[in-house]
């Protein structure tokens, strides 16, 4: 039989099963009401999650229509609006719920999020909630001092979100990293967040570590760093002021032996380690501190972080040193994420003026090891040294920082590996062969493995958290389950009681078992996990039709039960056929 044929039949046959098993005692009910769920970009995870919304809302009685990007004429940003002081609802040109796909990091900030005061026009906060309670909890987050304090706070304000569901988190999803299976001490959350603790990092069998990663070594300094992981070498040779801990991923002191913070959040004393030493034995001093800031204001330099330090640092002057081991910084605003702003790699200023000096800018441009800049822009005081770099074949050998062990952050002890080596390899089945091979012992989550292709082959699939989830955001002041003003109850109670409907309808465990092929968690709230400050406590919304039903009767809905005239195809056979039509290559499908 010709293959075309067999591909027909085979379609055929898909289809017929997914017929076959749609049957369904369960109960259908008269529309209500409908809404619909817009999506201003679009990947297969979001065709699929729009696609199971419109299966599962008819459930309890409500339409739901997914509105892709390519189907709808092209709409302003959700916060521009000439004719509005406020986002309308879909049929008035606005939206009713967005599917979006939105990005955190290790240091959870929610500003301009949720609070009053960046409602549209003005501000960011398309979602048009406020509450005077999450406003003030938020205050007191961005200004607490103390981070249990500041933890409580991001746990209170993600309960009141959680309760109040302006938005309906659906999933996290995770990443994989590629480990041989004796590896310890590496925390991928840590990785993710640029922030990796490579002192903790060991191979127990020989000392010496391999890291593969699929992008190309470009930068060659911490002034032309962009943060992403082919940097991960800079991680372990710039010592900071302060660094993430191993465990509670907290901010902790690293050069900064104590520190004071004035009540306004504007003004940090810094006592210095006086036992640090940069990799040659030269003493780390508050001027080499204040010099490693300079440069990054200084426009000729051209730091990948000039316009963002420039904006808490009003100029050279709000650096200021003290004595050999105290320098002061003012920032131009109260910022509680100051640690993370004051935490640039540091340099030894008797090494770089003089080169710059002599031959100008241009050294920020020479590869390191070479030229006229040789290791005085990668000498400093991280656990490890740069030993040798090779761009063209993308290759970093790393040893210990002979002089690590005198910071007292660092217990007294050396790194524990004798070597440390990152390797560029291009493309996903190389960096399985190298794992397999020995050749190295980490491949970066970026090669974006399946759990699939990792079982039984040796290899153990580490995950992490990726920061990320996905959403229906609701606009809070569509009139059913925002306002509540058109609920048979007419009330804002009533329209809480709609979305908590919404979200007991969402088959969260299905949503990670077959969308995200096992490598998600189940959408809670807004801080996704791994998360500093993320709430533990909260649980998913679960799946539950009859607890769906009771919140909209709850807001004054009657369900007619009617007779079902028609079938309707089963979303997850509906994924078995558009993942088995497509390897066939007969998928007319949406465009991603």
């Amino acid at each position: 039989m010709k293959r075309a044929g067999v591909l027909i039949i085979v379609s055929l046959l898909l289809l017929s099963c997914s017929v076959s098993l749609v049957q369904s005692d369960e109960p259908q009910y008269e529309k209500l009401f409908g809404f619909y769920i817009r999506s201003l970009t679009e990947n297969s995870e979001k065709i699929q999650l729009g696609l199971l919304a419109e299966e599962r809302y008819p459930q309890i009685g409500i339409e739901c229509i997914y509105v892709p990007p390519d189907n709808w004429d092209p709409w302003p940003d959700p916060w521009i609006w000439i004719d509005f002081d406020y986002i309308p609802t879909h049929n008035e040109g606005g939206y009713d719920a967005l599917l979006i796909r939105h990005k955190s990091g290790l240091e959870w900030d929610p500003t301009g999020m949720f609070e009053t005061s960046a409602l549209v026009p003005f501000g960011d906060n398309f979602y048009q909630y406020t509450n005077p309670i999450y406003d003030d909890l938020l205050i007191q987050y961005l200004t607490a001092i103390n981070q249990t304090l500041q933890n409580q706070y991001a746990q209170e304000m993600q309960a009141i979100i959680y309760d109040d569901l302006p938005t309906i988190v659906l999933t996290y999803p995770k990443t994989l990293f590629g480990f041989k299976q004796e590896i310890t001490g590496v925390d991928n959350q840590l990785i993710l967040s640029s922030f990796a603790r490579t002192e903790y990092w060991d191979d127990p069998e020989d000392h010496i570590l391999s890291y593969g990663f699929p992008d190309t070594l470009v930068n060659e300094n911490i002034y032309k760093d962009d943060f992403g992981r082919k940097d991960l070498w800079m991680q372990a040779v710039y010592g900071s002021l302060f660094k993430r801990d191993q465990d509670s991923h907290a901010w902790l002191p690293f050069l900064a032996l104590d520190y004071e913070i004035s009540s306004d959040l504007k003004n940090y004393t810094i006592n210095l380690d006086p036992n640090a030493k940069f990799s040659d034995g030269s003493p780390v001093l508050a001027e080499d501190v204040e010099y490693s800031v300079r440069l990054h204001m200084t426009p000729d330099v051209g730091s990948s972080s000039y316009s963002y330090l420039n904006t808490w640092l009003a100029s050279n002057s709000s650096v200021e040193v003290i004595n050999d081991h105290t320098i002061n910084f003012n920032l131009t605003d109260g910022n509680a994420f100051a640690k993370a702003t004051l935490s640039f790699g540091i340099i030894d200023k008797s090494s770089v003026e003089p080169l710059i000096g002599t031959h100008g800018y241009s050294i920020f441009d020479e590869h390191p090891l070479t030229g006229n800049v040789g290791d005085a822009l990668v000498k400093s005081f991280g656990p490890f040294k740069l030993n040798s770099i090779n761009l063209a074949q993308g290759t970093v050998n790393l040893t210990p920082n002979p002089y690590w062990n005198n910071l007292t952050s660092s217990g007294g002890i050396q790194p524990l590996l004798d070597e440390l080596n990152l390797t560029q390899i291009q493309g996903r089945s190389n960096a399985i062969s190298e794992l397999l091979a020995g050749a190295i012992d980490i491949a970066d989550s970026n090669y974006d493995f399946s759990l699939e292709e990792l079982i039984g082959i040796g290899i153990e699939g580490r995950t992490a958290d990726s920061f990320e989830y996905y959403e229906f955001a609701l606009n809070m002041r569509h009139p059913i389950f925002g306002t509540g003003e058109l609920t048979p109850l007419a009330t804002a109670e009533a329209a809480k009681n709609v979305r908590k409907a919404f979200s007991h309808i969402i088959p969260r465990d299905l949503i990670v078992n077959n969308i995200f092929n096992g490598l998600a968690h189940q959408g809670i709230t807004i801080a996704p996990p791994g998360c500093v400050g993320f709430n533990t406590q909260l649980e998913p919304y679960e799946y539950n039709v009859t607890l769906a039903i009771e919140y909209l009767e709850k807001a004054g809905f009657e369900l007619i039960e009617i007779t079902p005239t028609t079938t309707k195809t089963s979303f997850v056979i509906l994924v078995v056929m558009t993942i088995g039509l497509t390897t066939l290559g007969l998928v007319r499908g949406r465009k991603k």
